[in-house]
């Protein structure tokens, strides 16, 4: 059966070169978008790793958003090849605002070079079709979250490496983590400084095969700091034979963390478990250069489709639900929901915040005073007022739905009443 797909068109400047079209192609399940670009632009995206040239990744993102609500905590770009490109990393997750502290990492919010008015956390690149189930996923996510607060040191290749951060190096947890380090119960100390230890990754433990350990779950904050079972880290490493199983090395420093010297290191973790965010929504788009085929458009359809199940997929890679032991989830569904109305506008510099809210709304940079107006969808006004910039304005009276806000300068938004 012939399968239908909603189309996109839209014009995306990529700072100052020639403005190119593309088209965007929303799955019929709502799943899963593509983005169409040039042979040529493909190429180099691919051959040049644009992904981390962040004018034409910002630019790529903005133009995404001209066509997409603010409504996505991640947004995954995903390669349409068969094979990983030789060049290319398995995957690269870059972050765009951090608002938690106690995990070792400053608080900012760079949303707004990527047309995000403030709910996104980070954007990911993915260089395989099938990469999103089978992994590096898992471990890309992780990075929004750790190691940025623990010095550890790994190795690669026969290498060492010192300073190993964002990973685990040669460090220690309740079962082998996303972003690396061994299964604490496997060390053996032989003495003198040796010790051996079930074979691990120094910066990954094999994709989406593994879950995410207590150490990572509590800096999600998916749990509390006193569930993370004592670990420890070494540095100092030297005379690495990481060839068979057991490994074993030489460290001069062994460090053991209990909860409280984790706590003591990093800060208290705000939010706190209990108040944390566990659900998370994100846009999963595929960069082509041809229209996805059928085939093509099943296998990242039901590669969203599962590893967003807020249950088990019955497979043996963990989806973010599963690795997150039931915690969390990661909604990628009901894209047709999140398409702008087209005659929402607005100034570049002004923004709203939250977006979708539930009490109240901000309007973040205005220079003066501004009189605004909210109305209906039907264009029916519902309230007038005053507001300075970063003002609150109470919306809890409102009735579920969608809204726009004006103000005297021209600047109309769009925004959702939970």
């Amino acid at each position: 059966m012939k399968k239908h797909f909603f189309t996109l068109l839209f014009v995306i400047s990529l700072c100052n070169v020639v403005a190119q079209t593309h088209t965007i192609e929303i799955h019929q399940n709502n799943r899963v978008a593509s983005l169409l670009m040039s042979t040529e632009e493909y190429a180099n995206w691919k051959s040049n790793d644009e992904f981390k040239d962040p004018a034409i990744r910002e630019a790529l993102f903005k133009d995404i958003y001209k066509k997409f609500d603010d409504e996505f905590d991640f947004l995954f770009l995903i390669l349409n090849e068969d094979e990983k490109p030789s060049d290319l990393p398995f995957g690269e997750l870059i972050q765009v605002s951090n608002d938690v502290s106690g995990i070792g990492l400053s608080i900012f919010d760079n949303s707004s070079n990527y047309g995000s008015l403030g709910k996104l956390k980070a954007v990911m690149h993915l260089t395989r079709r099938d990469y999103l189930r089978s992994g590096p996923s898992l471990h890309e996510l992780m990075h929004n979250w750790g190691n940025f607060g623990i010095d550890t040191e790994g190795t690669f290749n026969g290498t060492d490496f010192f300073g190993f951060k964002p990973h685990w190096g040669v460090t220690g947890g309740n079962s082998k983590g996303q972003l690396g380090g061994f299964s604490q119960s496997t060390l053996i100390d032989n003495g003198s400084g040796s010790y051996s230890v079930e074979s691990f990754g120094s910066f990954a433990n094999g994709g989406n095969s593994i879950p995410y350990n207590q150490l990572e779950l509590y800096t999600m904050g998916m749990i509390p700091i006193t569930d993370v079972e004592d670990f420890d880290v070494f540095t100092g490493i030297s005379n690495t034979n990481f060839s068979g199983d057991p490994y074993t090395f030489n460290a001069s420093e062994r460090t053991t963390y209990t909860s409280s010297s984790l706590e003591t290191l990093l800060g208290q973790r705000v939010p706190s478990h209990t108040e944390s965010q566990r659900n998370f929504r994100a846009l999963v788009i595929v960069l082509t250069d041809s229209p996805l085929t059928n085939e093509q458009w099943d296998i990242v359809d039901e590669s969203s489709e599962k590893f967003s199940r807020p249950s088990s997929d019955f497979s043996p890679t963990y989806n973010f639900w599963e690795a997150t032991n039931g915690l969390g989830t990661l909604k990628t569904d009901d894209l047709n929901t999140t398409l702008g109305i087209p005659d929402y506008t607005s100034t570049e510099k002004v923004g709203i915040y939250p977006n979708p809210t539930d009490d109240y709304i901000q309007l973040r940079g205005l220079e003066n005073s501004e009189s605004y107006t909210i109305s209906n969808l039907v264009g029916k006004n519902i309230v007038t007022g005053n507001i300075d910039n970063n003002e609150k304005i109470d919306v809890k009276h409102l009735k579920s739905g969608i809204y726009f806000i004006s103000t005297e300068t021209g600047t109309r938004m769009k925004f959702i009443k939970q």
